[in-house]
């Protein structure tokens, strides 16, 4: 297999999809959920965020697989784990079974999500940043287009057979399982990749960067999160519910511009403490615009919070490799992915509590509000000189 082939790129970029698109199916259609399956705010947070628990704590089964399988049939299974929920998420009409079919979704992306730097590596050992970028902007992209489309489509295509639409997403994932499979023997996995794979098995908590790098994951994804499921409630307390569906495509559009911004400036930034306190400091200060912007400069206010979380996650991604030598890169983001993934199913679900109890959405992002706080006091620090190699080692 040549290393760096367009093939390649396009599996990357079409893997990528799946790590988020089945997930935000659900913002655009939590009318639906609520009005029709009697789904409350906090069942949906519960739905929407649970993959990123799973994600979290399916990182060393993942790695246990890759190790043993190997990477390719790791990718395809979570390929197949994952259109297979999605797909069953079309049949129920309750609650519980939603949800069982969603944590069968959410375990395939975490197998997915875990084995992505493995596949991007043994595919271009080479461009492995270019292979990272690839599938990154695939998975914006999946945001993007669950997002925006799934409205439209459950809306003028499917009728009141909406609920097909967590199906029909899922219907290219055969397709992409069948060309991983003939083209990417030549992705599998090394020793040295297998022995990284161990180490991550073995985690110290006690490194005061697992803690902070796993708030600065946790506080984009909580964010992101919330402002997904509770835009629709914002939109319909204000008689501009028709807004919804273009109110969630600017807050995943505008986070293609921050991917390509960072990808240019990144390195620039990393190291110093003001360009995290301007993010985290920029969608703390787009949620009251979120709440609270008239008519449809909503639209504007949600890309805007769009593009300062995934700013924000961007950051929390990179920081694992940048901060620490190579042996200790799988340890420090084993432990923060972990946690971070952690914070992001529990504080949309908190939200979403505060919410039902208070009938309010501003003092449902409370929460999350107070999570970005902690992260821009704890911004300092974040940098190699930071680490005591031996604390790391526990």
């Amino acid at each position: 297999m040549p290393a760096g082939g367009l093939s390649m790129y396009v599996l990357l970029w079409s893997i990528g999809l799946y790590m988020r698109l089945t997930v935000l199916v659900v913002p655009p259609l939590i009318p639906r959920l609520e009005s029709m399956l009697g789904f409350s705010t906090s069942q949906v947070a519960v739905i929407t965020s649970l993959p990123a628990l799973l994600i979290g704590a399916g990182a060393l089964v993942g790695g246990w697989l890759v190790g043993r399988a190997g990477v390719i049939p790791t990718i395809v299974t979570g390929l197949l784990v994952t259109g297979l929920g999605s797909t069953i998420r079309s049949v129920p009409v309750a609650f519980a079974p939603f949800l069982a079919a969603t944590v069968v979704m959410g375990a395939g992306i975490a197998l997915i999500q875990t084995s992505m730097p493995t596949l991007a590596r043994g595919w271009m050992p080479e461009r492995v940043g270019r292979g990272t970028a690839v599938y990154s902007n695939g998975l914006l992209v999946g945001e993007l287009v669950a997002a925006g489309l799934t409205g439209p489509l459950a809306t003028h295509v499917l009728g009141d057979a909406w609920q097909w639409a967590f199906a029909i997403w899922a219907l290219p994932i055969p397709v992409i399982v069948v060309a991983v499979l003939v083209h990417g023997r030549g992705g599998m996995q090394t020793q040295s990749e297998r022995s990284e794979q161990l180490v991550a098995a073995h985690l110290s908590w006690r490194h005061p960067l697992i803690w902070k790098v796993a708030i600065l994951l946790g506080t984009a994804g909580g964010l992101y999160f919330t402002g997904n499921v509770f835009l629709s409630s914002v939109l319909a307390e204000s008689g501009r519910a028709s807004l919804l569906d273009t109110g969630l495509a600017a807050l995943n559009g505008f986070q293609l511009f921050s991917s390509g911004l960072l990808i240019v400036f990144a390195d620039r930034l990393l190291g110093r403490r003001w360009p995290l306190l301007v993010i985290v400091g920029g969608a703390l200060l787009a949620v009251p615009a979120v709440l609270w912007a008239p008519g449809d400069w909503v639209v504007l206010a949600a890309g805007v919070f769009g593009f300062f979380t995934s700013s924000m996650l961007i950051f929390a991604l990179t920081l694992p490799a940048w901060l620490v030598p190579p042996d200790q890169v799988a340890r420090l983001a084993a432990g923060a992915f972990a946690v971070g993934n952690g914070i992001v199913f529990a504080a949309p679900v908190i939200a979403g509590w505060i919410k039902d109890a208070t009938g309010s959405a501003a003092a449902g992002f409370l929460p999350v509000v107070v999570l970005g706080l902690i992260t821009m006091a704890l911004s300092g620090g974040i940098h190699p000189h930071a680490v005591r190699r031996e604390e790391a080692h526990g």
